[in-house]
């Protein structure tokens, strides 16, 4: 698997998520349960902090699915924990405006860590991660 890299947001404010490659190469996992080696990269100016979490391949296709049915704009909200909820996405989704996207990332190494922040994302924004997440 060549690295690939997912944005969430268009704006100052985003969320990249940069994909290695597999965690475990040399194994072989049940369908969908592929653990990916990542990187979440929270840009909320004036932070911009990298987290190291491995994402399994259902998690994004679960993503996916969601974008596809809120991709109009409407739709009922959702939150996906990721990564055993290190990493966390809440959607909002309205007819009158952007869709909202809570980002909640935690970690717990040297010194504990929590970040929260809002990310809006315009129609085109979702169709374009609904691209790059096709990949899954």
């Amino acid at each position: 698997m060549s690295p690939q890299s997912l944005r969430i947001g268009a704006g100052d404010v985003y969320v990249g998520i940069l994909i290695a490659g597999y965690a475990h190469p040399d194994v072989a996992e049940p369908e969908g349960m592929d653990l990916l080696e990542c990187s979440v990269r929270a840009v909320a100016p004036p932070v911009d902090a990298n987290f190291p979490v491995e994402i399994r391949i259902d998690e994004l296709r679960s993503l996916r699915s969601y974008l596809a049915e809120i991709n109009s704009g409407n739709g009922p909200s959702a939150s996906f924990a990721i990564s055993g909820g290190i990493f966390e996405l809440s959607f909002a989704p309205s007819r009158r405006g952007p869709v909202l996207c809570a980002v909640r990332l935690k970690s717990i190494e040297a010194s504990h860590v929590r970040l929260e922040y809002m990310i809006t994302l315009e129609p085109e924004e979702i169709t374009r991660l609904l691209g790059d997440l096709s990949a899954f």
